[in-house]
């Protein structure tokens, strides 16, 4: 069973997309907060990040990015920005995202499709 990380400020929304993960046998750990969700993605092993840019306080999601992709222990993990901020795309592909996926775009379902689809590649 493959485990997703996402981190997503609105718990509503999180709530819709884990059910949706869940729903497909996937095993979801959800985090609001860019600090803690550093913290939960070095204790236990994440085969995808789903990752938000606009967090709150403590960390925006380029910041939790960037930590990401420096710690040993979370670089290879790929990450999927799953946002409402346009126009930096680049960047968040720069610094090592596997897609950026804006939220009015892209209906849970269609998510987890992406998401079954990349996790596909990597095992083959």
């Amino acid at each position: 069973m493959s485990r997703i990380l996402i981190i997503e400020d609105d718990k509503a929304l999180l709530d819709l997309y884990k059910e949706e993960f869940t729903s497909e046998g996937y095993e979801v750990v959800g985090e609001t907060k860019g600090k803690s969700a550093l913290v939960t993605s070095r204790q236990s092993k994440f085969d995808l990040i789903i990752l938000d840019i606009m967090l709150p306080g403590d960390m925006n999601g380029f910041e939790a990015l960037e930590f990401l992709k420096k710690d040993v222990r979370t670089k290879d993990i790929p990450v999927i920005i799953l946002t409402n901020l346009g126009g930096e795309e680049k960047i968040a592909y720069d610094m090592g995202v596997v897609d950026y996926l804006m939220k009015v775009d892209t209906t849970p379902g269609q998510l987890v499709q992406k998401v079954k689809k990349l996790l596909s590649q990597g095992s083959t």
